[in-house]
């Protein structure tokens, strides 16, 4: 019961938006080094484990609106404790706060300078020229920009439930229609894009989920871990940031608006981003059940990019799924890592 009064207690805290109750402790378990920053934006080292360890390091990219630690959920159910004790040295971007003084930064200073000090930091440290870029949800999308424009540091591409073709029949697309939604009165009136207005449009995309929860706390409290489990879910959805006024400016005009990122006519600092100058190996992993990124426009990726070595994976579960179900540690993850580590440099022994 103590438990569950806490569940109740938290929830109810996060009720009141990020910018009035500040950033919440972040949720992840595995230890970590912040081994490089650029203004709101830290480069997490996470060290491998194991009798092996791997080359090629692996750098991920996530969402710049939800917070990184999804990929290190809790012990058991965590994507990064998993890669490292398969021998990887891992390098997760931690995007940050972005404050007033963030609101004119460019998708160019996010997918290429500070995406570009994450992958030059983890080559450098690492002693190699390449590195595995591991792109999640926006953050992929992110990512394919710099493999388009700077594909020499990548050694392969992990794309794991990365919106490509943004013309799909998800609600996302269908609420951002230009017709329908003037981002410039957003952006103009906000500066950053708060975090209330971006929840309540998630919230709405599956409304139940905010009374099933409560259902299912009170009925499954009994249940072994379930509770954890569900403290740590509500802790990290409530846990997001702003988002830069200028990065979502060009983000939704240039993706869902006028899909011109799979079409190759977006341009970032000045260049065309071209995705079949993506030549590196690449691992497309879908969610069956995803409700934000649609296989589809996941999927569409591989039709475009200029890669030989390319795979599918589709798993069944969800957009979150993905880095949080119990079955991810027993099926999914093994079968990535083994992908990249057939896609790498040579192993050292520990």
């Amino acid at each position: 019961m103590t438990q569950l009064l806490g569940a109740v207690k938290d929830a109810a805290a996060r009720v009141a938006p990020m910018e009035l109750r500040g950033v919440d402790v972040e949720g992840n378990a595995t230890p970590y080094e912040v081994v490089a920053a650029r203004g709101p934006m830290r480069v997490l080292y996470f060290e491998p484990r194991g009798a092996a360890r791997h080359i090629t390091p692996i750098v991920f990219s996530y969402s710049m609106i939800n917070r990184w630690y999804i990929l290190d959920f809790m012990p058991g159910r965590s994507l990064i404790e998993h890669l490292t004790g398969a021998g990887h040295p891992c390098y997760v971007i931690d995007w940050g706060t972005p404050t007033r003084l963030d609101r004119h930064k460019t998708w160019g200073d996010y997918a290429l300078r500070y995406l570009g000090l994450a992958m030059e930091t983890a080559c450098q440290r690492e002693g190699v020229e390449q590195a595995h870029l591991y792109g999640y949800c926006m953050g992929g999308t992110l990512a394919l920009t710099y493999a388009a424009l700077r594909p020499r540091r990548v050694r392969s591409f992990v794309a794991m439930a990365v919106p490509a073709d943004f013309h799909d029949e998800g609600l996302l697309s269908l609420w951002t229609r230009e017709e329908s939604f003037n981002v410039d009165a957003v952006v103009d009136a906000y500066g950053n894009v708060p975090t209330w207005l971006m929840e309540s449009g998630f919230r709405a995309m599956a409304p139940m989920n905010n009374l099933t929860k409560w259902r299912d706390l009170w009925k499954l409290r009994d249940k072994e871990g379930f509770i954890e489990t569900w403290r740590a879910m509500e802790r990290w959805a409530s846990d997001n940031v702003p988002f830069p006024g200028e990065v979502y400016r060009q983000y939704v005009r240039d993706t869902y608006q006028k899909n011109r990122f799979i079409k190759g006519e977006m341009v970032v600092d000045g260049a065309r981003v071209d995705l079949s100058a993506v030549r590196a190996p690449l691992l497309v992993v879908t969610a069956q059940n995803d409700q934000t990124v649609p296989e589809a426009s996941a999927v569409a990726l591989l039709d475009v990019v200029g890669s030989v070595d390319k795979q599918h994976r589709a798993y069944p579960t969800g957009h979150i799924g993905l880095s949080t179900s119990s079955k991810a540690a027993k099926v999914y993850w093994p079968e990535i890592s083994a992908w990249l580590i057939a896609h790498g440099a040579d192993v050292v022994e520990a």
